[in-house]
C-alpha cells in the first residue's frame, strides 16, 4: 500500500499475517522514530534527477526471526551523524535534534534480543534493518501449556 503525504510516498510492504514477538508500543516507537527521521530528511530534499521521494517499510519472517527494513530515497546519512549514530546526545543529524531517538531505538531493540543497523546500499538514501528473534519459551512452561 502506498500513501502520499507532503510529496513523500510511503510504501508499506508488510503482510497482514506477519507477527512479531515484541512489545507493540516499543516496536511502534522504534519504527515511528526512524520513519520520522526519514520524513525530516526528505522534507526539503529535491533529488537532482527528479526521482520520487519515498519511504519503504517492509517486514519478513525467516524462521524465528522477523526482519524489518526502513528504506528511504533521501540524501543519505551525513558522515558526522554516522560516527555517533546510536550514541545519546551525539548522534543527531539535524540542527536542534537531541540524538536520543536512535539511542532509545537501539536500547529497545536490544532489550528484545534483536539488532538494529544502518545498512550500506548502492542507491541514495538511508536503510535501517532491525532483526527481532522470537523469545525462547521455557520448556516447563511449554509443557504446562500443552496439558491445559
Amino acid at each position: 500500500a502506498v500513501d502520499r503525504q507532503d510529496g513523500i510516498d510511503f510504501d508499506i510492504q508488510v503482510r497482514d499475517d506477519i507477527e512479531v514477538d515484541a512489545d507493540s508500543e516499543q516496536l511502534f516507537r522504534v519504527v515511528h522514530n526512524i520513519c520520522r527521521n526519514a520524513v525530516e530528511a526528505l522534507a526539503n530534499y529535491k533529488p537532482e534527477d527528479g526521482s520520487e521521494r519515498r519511504i519503504s517499510v517492509s517486514a519478513v519472517r525467516t524462521g524465528s526471526v522477523v526482519t524489518i527494513s526502513i528504506d528511504d530515497t533521501g540524501p543519505g546519512m551525513p558522515a558526522k551523524a554516522r560516527e555517533n549514530l546510536f550514541a545519546a546526545f551525539r548522534g543527531s543529524a539535524r540542527s536542534g535534534g537531541t540524538g536520543l531517538g536512535l539511542a532509545i531505538a537501539r536500547e529497545l531493540v536490544l532489550a528484545h534480543g534483536g539488532t538494529i543497523a544502518l545498512v550500506e546500499k548502492p542507491t541514495p538514501g538511508t536503510l535501517f534493518r532491525i532483526e527481532l528473534p522470537d523469545r525462547p519459551v521455557r520448556l516447563d512452561a511449554f509443557r504446562a501449556k500443552g496439558r491445559s
